[in-house]
């Protein structure tokens, strides 16, 4: 059994001490991969003999750590052994890798043991030459400081253009594999639509979102969103299932709704928070991170689909195969829905894939605000009240004592913590007319600017601390959006919200911290919070929001609005943008019209 440490800098101090390179893992609960390096490789007494005996072995959960993970697998990729988890690196005592060991499936225990030898001899023949190579490693993956410039607007002039360049027209989604579902992009391209109609931009929206709802990336018996897709046509995904994913899911339909009125995207809505639901929302009230990738539970043997019907034989072909066993596609939705029960009856039959349970605030953030743009659309009031005590329990257990935390285990909060908490508190304070919700946010975003706020140039700092020499300050959407375009975007609506002038001067900072590393493809979120800058819709409240026009303000999921409670006592609602004002809005009526939704 591995004697695993944590990364700290006693783990270090002990690596230098005792003269050994450190073996760095890095796992995803989540991950079949990772789960099967343990039990085929680590879980080996003769391997977890020469770990512990000849190495300081640390063990980092990706989703506890991002940040150490981010950097470590930009080195990975230096070393030239790609990236991706799990992650097996060797290290120096001051922590700089010098090698790495991929895990193969194919591979048996015998390579590793000789990976291990060799590193081992590596470090300890030519201890001169791994230090030095460990720095050029680490220059190699050392941040460019950008200087700030001027906010450019002509960023927000057609950047659907550069976006569409990049569409699979055939099966939407990026023309690249594996295929991730891109939700900035998606997002951007629903909200410059709803600006200006344009024919090719409904199309890229409308192929993806099909492409993903007729393929198996989507979970058509029991809802929720597997991780990624390795081919094309999206037919074989990695089983996983990630609150994240599934709340981003939630977020970018909500608006596809909202925007273009197909009644399939709600229905998705409402199958996607009924999975978190039923799966990861646990008894405490918070929700959990993952449910582990476990292709035997999501597919199906011929055997297996005639005893259902034989009608299943039209759901499923060839290209959908893992391990001879076919994986269900939406092309036939209608006789999906009426064999739901069936398909369910039979999975049930199976363990149920490993939950994470572990609190986390940015899933938690994340899924709250994910059940309040639900609940906006499908009105099924129960999901904001989950919202709001997912939100109250993370508040509870993981901001206190003045310092806010990722998880239980005392990890400090990184820049999406903040982020999505923030986002999701102002989501809160809209939708109930809460002043402690707005207090909340506030207060978080000041703690965020003495934590992580670049005080040279703008913008956020993924962390605290320096690893490995290193502060990233990301603005680039990965398969998420980045964390410093939804962090303008909360400034921008608390500004609109109190007008206090010092939360606009945050912003703008920001977004010239960034305006010469952004494009509209590397950085849809960021042209997002740009088009926010200069157009953020505020809805003054002068009346409740039980009220008939405040009803229909919830109810339409508007881009670049924020609703501020103002007095309750009238009967209208004054919307404004930036100095403009425009007459107040007494009836539904009327403002359907004004939203244009």
């Amino acid at each position: 059994m591995i004697e695993w440490l944590s990364y700290s800098r006693e783990s270090l101090q002990r690596a230098e001490i005792e003269n050994k390179p450190i073996f760095l893992h890095i796992t995803a609960k989540w991950s079949a991969y990772c789960k099967k390096m343990e039990e085929e490789i680590l879980q080996d007494l003769e391997i977890s003999e020469i770990i512990n005996r000849d190495f300081i072995p640390i063990l980092v959960n990706r989703d506890e750590r991002p940040d150490l993970d981010s950097i470590y697998q930009k080195a990975s990729y230096i070393i030239g052994q790609g990236t991706g988890w799990p992650l097996n690196l060797f290290l120096c005592p001051d922590g700089k890798p010098f090698a790495g060991v991929i895990y193969k499936a194919n591979e048996h225990k015998d390579y590793f043991t000789t990976m291990f030898k060799k590193a081992l001899e590596l470090f300890h023949t030519s201890k001169e030459k791994v230090l030095k190579r460990a720095q050029i490693i680490i220059d190699a993956i050392k941040p460019v400081e950008i200087a700030p410039s001027s906010i450019r607007e002509e960023l927000i002039q057609n950047p659907e253009e550069d976006i569409v360049k990049e569409i699979d027209y055939e099966y939407g989604g990026f023309k690249k594999t594996p295929k991730f579902a891109p939700f900035a992009h998606m997002d951007l391209l629903l909200w410059k639509y709803w600006i200006k109609p344009k024919p090719w931009v409904l199309d890229a929206i409308e192929k993806t979102f099909d492409g993903m709802l007729q393929g198996a990336i989507y979970d058509h018996i029991e809802g929720g969103f597997h991780r990624y897709c390795t081919d094309k046509e999206w037919k074989l995904p990695q089983f996983e299932k990630l609150a994240v994913d599934n709340a981003w899911h939630i977020i970018n339909l909500s608006y596809a709704y909202s925007i273009l009125k197909r009644e399939l995207f709600r229905e998705i809505v409402t199958e996607i928070t009924n999975y978190l639901r039923e799966n990861l929302l646990l008894e405490d009230g918070y929700f959990a991170a993952s449910q582990f990738g476990d292709s035997f539970y999501y597919t199906w043997t011929e055997k297996e689909l005639m005893k259902i019907s034989p009608l299943t034989m039209s759901m499923v072909d060839e290209k959908a195969m893992v391990n001879d066993r076919f994986i269900l596609l939406g092309r036939k939705r209608e006789i999906l829905k009426q064999l739901r029960e069936e398909f369910l009856l039979e999975r049930k039959k199976r363990p149920l894939p490993h939950i994470d349970s572990e609190l986390y605030a940015n899933v938690n953030g994340i899924c709250a605000e994910a059940c309040i743009s639900g609940w906006r659309i499908t009105k099924n009031r129960e999901l904001l009240d989950i919202a709001l005590k997912a939100l109250d329990i993370t508040l509870r257990e993981l901001f206190k004592n003045g310092d806010f935390y990722r998880t239980r285990y005392g990890t400090k909060a990184l820049i999406d913590d903040y982020a999505y908490i923030i986002s999701a508190l102002i989501s809160a304070y809209e939708v109930t007319g809460q002043d402690l919700y707005l207090q909340s946010a506030i207060r978080l975003l000041d703690l965020a600017i003495e934590k992580l706020w670049d005080q040279k140039n703008g913008g956020f700092y993924e962390g605290e601390y320096l690893v490995l020499e290193i502060r990233n300050k990301n603005i680039h959407d990965t398969s998420y959006p980045a964390s410093n375009s939804i962090m303008i975007i909360n400034m921008l609506k608390l500004y609109g919200i109190l007008k206090n002038s010092k939360f606009l001067s945050l912003a703008e900072a920001s977004l010239r911290a960034f305006s010469n590393s952004v494009s509209a493809y590397l950085s849809p979120y960021y042209i997002k919070a740009l088009l926010s800058y200069f157009d953020l819709l505020v809805l003054n409240f002068y009346t409740t929001l039980d009220s008939p026009v405040g009803k229909t303000a919830i109810e339409k999921l508007t881009p670049f609005t924020v609703f501020a409670h103002r007095e309750r006592s009238k009967d209208y609602i004054i919307p404004s943008v930036g100095e403009k004002i425009f007459d107040p809005i007494r009836n539904s009526e009327d403002l359907s019209k004004f939203l244009r939704i």
